[in-house]
């Protein structure tokens, strides 16, 4: 992955993109009425369980799944064709599930894939992060020196490191940096 694809992926969504879902979601509601709201509610579901874990793994299961039901019943419909071939309802079937596979690759997934990062954060449709994250710990150690708090010890500063390493916020070697430099600070 190139530097800037890394860096579009925790930046919001631009309108381009905000537009291609909000279509997307438009023309998913004809689909409801024909094939129920099932693969709607892997989409939901998909959402629910990415906000909860803050994993964009689950959006991508999501579709795996709303994909899999539209070729469950389109393989059903061929079925029912096998029974009466003068029928044209399987090809308008087929047609409809390759359509909705690609738009939701290229309307729903695709967007949401080049923003991942700031997805699992924050909304599609915000603009203004719900977290600070800093991208260079550094910049925490800078903080911790430009704010001077009231007084701290270093033993107060490296259990507080140690609880955003344990929560997974940070990993080991940039826990072993700010130790370091916590550390040396004396």
């Amino acid at each position: 992955m190139c530097i800037k694809e890394k860096i579009l992926k925790n930046k919001p969504l631009n309108s381009n993109d905000q537009a291609k879902i909000l279509i997307f979601t438009l023309l998913t509601l004809p689909s409801v009425y024909i094939l129920g709201i099932i693969p709607i509610i892997f989409l939901i579901f998909g959402f629910f369980m990415m906000k909860k874990n803050k994993d964009f793994s689950h959006i991508k299961t999501a579709v795996n799944l709303f994909s899999g039901y539209y070729w469950l019943v389109t393989i059903l419909l061929l079925y029912n064709y096998l029974d009466s071939p003068s029928d044209y309802g399987f090809a308008i079937a087929f047609g409809i599930t390759i359509t909705y596979l690609i738009l939701v690759r290229v309307l729903f997934l695709d967007p949401l894939e080049s923003h991942s990062e700031w997805v699992e954060v924050n909304d599609i449709f915000s603009k203004n992060p719900k977290s600070v994250i800093l991208p260079n710990i550094e910049k925490g150690v800078e903080i911790l020196k430009i704010e001077k708090l009231k007084h701290y010890s270093v033993a107060d500063e490296l259990i507080k490191w140690t609880r955003l390493k344990e929560h997974g916020h940070i990993s080991e070697q940039e826990f072993n940096d700010v130790r370091k430099k916590l550390l040396n600070q004396n």
